[in-house]
């Protein structure tokens, strides 16, 4: 379904639209141009291909031009002028001439800072045919989560919404994943360098997305709280933006850097040119070897769900490292089955959510057991710090610890509520619809 957002602007919002746009900074101009779309009525999707952001962050700043109208625009006046006042027109610096100008050197910004740094095409789909090579399977489905990942690296430099690390992180874990899925077909020579490209990048953005998690997640808890014990939490709120700020420059850094640029060439040219990398499908002692996603994806599918069913008979006692076991592997088959849903009946869909709400209640858990660690860890150095500090000095963390607290009961909740979503993912109902979405091929 394609959506649309009604909305209409007055007069002076269309002039101060028109201004922004022109005389903004990068992202007041792309958001002013949202806005502009909008109005025209284009479609969600169009808009977000058209700025270069994901259908997600423009949904978000329609919603907020809904209820702030300007004041989404930091420092703007909410009325634009008709004209450039006469002052303004004076204190304008003059135009140099062209002598002047070819001694002014313009030092355009950093690939991928105002726009993707790539021509995106942006397919609603992969395109995967059941008699496509699974190498070039793999190729289309490589190339529809490169060019998300490019999508999203504007936003995640700019770190406005957080949204856009998460995007782009995601898009990342799904390359991998897919290079997981389809390493067998391609040689292993030339699928190595775009591997550790992939991995140094994940590594950055998830420093910055489980912080913003942390974060996030911390102010949440923070507003039910009293005046007097949400100061208690402010050392560790202070700390946790220091290193968010510290992993975003870490994260900028690489996205500047000359490894990850060669890394969007060299992955760019192999997505886009046929046959590269792959393994001949060859005979095996004289028989056939299958290698077309009719009779390949099959066999991928029932692997993964065969890997997630195997831990049923270690749930009743299972510690906390075999559910973030079985996370990842729950995560492997939902990837899986989104990879060829294309080619799968329509019962994939629900097996799909079924295993995404796995995945959500395994994840909520791995976050409150890694929250847990890291209190106790920020507590222990906290309480460190303290030593020589005079003691009608020391602040109070109690907030910290109550904190803590919360997250072991939350942990022990998503523990003792997990059996009920893993009867809902054991269902017959759901072994029949997978059977299903696979009978297609």
């Amino acid at each position: 379904m394609t959506r649309r957002h009604q909305l209409t602007l007055t007069a002076d919002e269309t002039r101060l639209l028109a201004h922004i746009l022109n005389n903004g900074s990068p992202a007041e101009a792309r958001r002013a141009r949202i806005i502009q779309l909008t109005a025209a009525g284009l479609p969600q999707f169009a808009i977000a291909a058209e700025v270069g952001l994901s259908e997600r962050q423009v949904r978000r700043w329609q919603r907020a031009f809904e209820n702030k109208r300007m004041a989404i625009f930091r420092g703007r006046p909410t009325a634009a002028p008709d004209s450039p006042p006469a002052a303004e027109q004076r204190e304008r610096p003059p135009v140099p001439s062209e002598s002047e100008s070819a001694q002014v050197e313009v030092i355009p910004p950093p690939p991928g800072v105002e726009a993707p740094r790539r021509k995106l095409r942006l397919a609603k789909k992969p395109g995967v045919l059941p008699d496509d090579p699974m190498s070039e399977a793999g190729r289309k489905i490589l190339h529809f989560h490169f060019e998300r990942m490019l999508l999203h690296e504007p936003g995640s430099r700019l770190g406005e919404d957080i949204e856009a690390v998460h995007d782009m992180r995601v898009a990342t874990r799904r390359i991998r994943s897919a290079f997981d899925a389809f390493r067998a077909f391609y040689r292993p020579k030339a699928i190595r360098p775009f591997l550790l490209g992939l991995r140094r990048t994940a590594r950055r953005l998830g420093a910055v997305r489980d912080m913003d998690v942390f974060l996030e997640k911390l102010a949440a808890y923070q507003a039910s709280l009293s005046p007097e014990q949400r100061e208690s939490l402010e050392p560790l709120v202070a700390a946790c933006q220091n290193q968010r700020e510290i992993d975003r420059a870490r994260l900028i850094a690489h996205l500047d850097s000359r490894d990850f640029a060669m890394f969007v060439e060299t992955f760019a040219d192999f997505l886009k040119t046929p046959g590269a990398g792959a393994r001949k499908a060859r005979r095996r002692h004289g028989r056939p070897v299958a290698y077309q996603v009719r009779h390949v994806a099959p066999r991928l599918i029932y692997e993964r769900y065969e890997a997630v069913r195997a831990y049923e008979t270690l749930l009743d006692e299972a510690p906390i490292e075999t559910l973030h076991a079985l996370r990842i592997e729950g995560k492997r088959l939902r990837y899986i089955l989104e990879f060829f849903v294309e080619v799968l009946g329509p019962e994939a869909k629900p097996v799909i959510e079924e295993a995404k709400a796995l995945q959500d209640h395994l994840g909520s858990l791995n976050d409150a057991e890694v929250a847990g660690r890291f209190l106790q860890d920020f507590i222990s150095q906290y309480e460190r710090s303290q030593i020589g500090v005079r003691i009608a000095e020391r602040r109070s963390i109690e907030g910290v610890i109550q904190y803590m607290a919360y997250q072991f009961a939350e942990k022990h909740r998503l523990t003792a509520t997990f059996p009920e979503t893993w009867a809902h993912f054991n269902r017959a109902e759901v072994r029949r619809a997978l059977a299903l979405a696979v009978a297609a091929l």
